[in-house]
């Protein structure tokens, strides 16, 4: 018997696999449909991310009690340890959403090095982000430029926009801190020791760094504690296009 129906807004491309994603959801029991105008409780529309077009269905759907599930790109890349990744969350994207916490044991799994702190220092770099997305969760216009000279901050430009010349490993080099809206390259800095202020509240990252309003009354957060549970919880936010197909991700995300 079937779940409910199933509506993906995603698009026929390489890039947003949403052949896999149809069949995850077949998979997790739910009627694939590729019409859905009338939306009830028990019922799912995938999209990928929430904006425009996409947010006003979302608030069909969740204003007839159905359910909203938003893809975006894996929070550590798209491209993580040789595999293809997507972020997942009921609702909303960049730790905004919903999703279920299994515990430890997925990201103890993945036996991925978290590095020692950097020391103290004033070399602070700003990540820039394209401000794509959902209001009110998207990096404002013109972010990174209005907060750099507060932080006496240098600016990386996000690869999207403008394609990096060094690594982001190489960038952070001389590096004691990062400032960001909510983007994953700050995650990565994270993994690479590098304390990190950040400007949206719901942010995935935000448990394991400071809002930047704190950034000038006092030091950076270096809580291997706090490091540790944020990217637990933030693995079961993000699933290989392998773990979406056999419809294991969409099933512990939608079995309430």
């Amino acid at each position: 018997m079937s779940r409910g129906r199933a509506f993906s807004m995603l698009r026929d491309s390489v890039h947003y696999r949403a052949d896999a994603f149809r069949s995850g959801l077949a998979a997790a029991g739910f009627e694939v449909v590729d019409v859905l105008d009338d939306p009830r409780p028990g019922d799912v529309l995938l999209i990928w991310n929430r904006e425009g077009s996409r947010a006003a269905r979302a608030m069909q759907f969740e204003a007839a009690g159905a359910r909203v599930v938003v893809a975006e790109n894996g929070y550590l890349g798209k491209e993580w340890r040789g595999r293809k990744w997507f972020a997942l969350a009921l609702g909303h994207h960049c730790g905004a959403g919903t999703w279920p916490d299994g515990g430890a044991e997925r990201w103890d799994s993945w036996n991925v090095e978290l590095e020692p702190w950097r020391k103290p220092g004033r070399n602070t770099l700003v990540l820039a982000q394209r401000g794509i997305g959902e209001i009110g969760i998207a990096a404002p216009h013109d972010w990174a430029q209005i907060i750099a000279p507060a932080v006496h901050g240098r600016i990386r430009s996000h690869p999207g926009a403008t394609p990096a010349s060094v690594s982001l490993r190489d960038d952070l080099a001389d590096i004691h801190r990062v400032v960001t809206w909510a983007s994953g390259a700050a995650l990565l800095a994270l993994l690479m020791g590098v304390p990190v202020y950040y400007g949206l509240s719901k942010w995935i990252g935000a448990p394991a760094g400071r809002p930047v309003s704190q950034f000038s009354s006092g030091e950076a957060l270096r809580d291997d504690a706090a490091r540790l549970a944020m990217f637990r919880r933030l693995a079961w936010a993000q699933w290989t296009a392998e773990e979406i197909e056999s419809g294991l991700a969409l099933s512990l995300l939608l079995r309430t």
